[in-house]
């Protein structure tokens, strides 16, 4: 192997090492960002099929 060359199992360290950095950066904001807006009714008439009598 080569001065400064990955193995295979380094690069699959760094790899998951990104993503779990980015989906914990991911997380934390969508935590943070949560309650900027109130959340509201929505309000919106639904047909609703009539009973068989």
């Amino acid at each position: 192997m080569k001065e400064g060359e990955l193995t295979v199992t380094m690069r699959r360290h760094t790899i998951l090492g990104a993503v779990a950095i980015l989906v914990i950066a991911l997380l934390a904001w969508s935590w943070i960002d949560a309650g900027r807006e109130p959340v509201r009714d929505i309000i919106q008439p639904v047909p609703v099929p009539e009973l068989p009598k």
